[in-house]
């Protein structure tokens, strides 16, 4: 049941960030200073922006590729990253379903971007690993929002761990979620919004 409730808040944008403990020798109720907070961008289109067609199942050729990603102010203790992209199931039965389109898990900690165009393979040279899609990608699916079933929101989520995954290669996408499970220090998320118009 823990691991159940973990993969659908890990899905549905949830993100949990450690609570520091009272330093000793700290006064009971003395001001503390806030540290900026794990912050995810990408350079390409702004935060709830439109994603350019190139990042899509759209792309001219039909040959998509992944956005660059950058990230900042990443908090003291972390050892790895974990990336994920989620969104609707892009409307394929009229449901609700939470679709998985990108997973990458052991992203070193002296990491601070991912360069645009990332290969479609499990194992990346920086030593981290792709999680595979609902689709069946080693890497990047592209969203791809159906013509006319309006505006459809995507969550790129980066996660900033205590720890690096002691997993398989090819561990399932349940693995990676558990083993996160009480390791996360920050969590950080950018939204990409996909329209597609009926004549387009």
């Amino acid at each position: 049941m823990r691991i159940r409730w973990l993969i659908l808040f890990l899905a549905f944008g949830g993100a949990i960030a450690a609570v520091p403990g009272q330093s000793h020798g700290q006064t009971p109720g003395a001001a503390r200073v806030q540290s900026p907070r794990l912050k995810l961008t990408i350079p390409s289109f702004s935060d709830a922006g439109p994603i350019p067609l190139q990042f899509s199942c759209y792309a001219e050729g039909g040959t998509a590729i992944s956005p660059p990603l950058r990230w900042e102010h990443v908090p003291e203790g972390t050892e790895s990253f974990v990336l994920m992209l989620t969104g609707p199931e892009n409307h394929r039965r009229r449901s609700h379903t939470v679709a998985f389109f990108w997973g990458r898990w052991n992203i070193p900690a002296d990491a601070r971007q991912l360069a645009q165009g990332q290969p479609l393979v499990l194992e990346l040279p920086d030593g981290s690993y792709h999680m595979e899609s609902d689709d069946g990608f080693m890497g990047y699916d592209p969203p791809c929002a159906p013509p006319g079933a309006g505006p459809i929101h995507y969550q790129f989520k980066l996660y900033a761990l205590d720890q690096m995954l002691s997993l398989p290669a090819d561990a399932p996408r349940e693995a990676v979620f558990e083993a996160m499970d009480g390791h996360i220090l920050r969590a950080s998320v950018y939204y990409g919004v996909l329209e597609r118009l009926p004549q387009q």
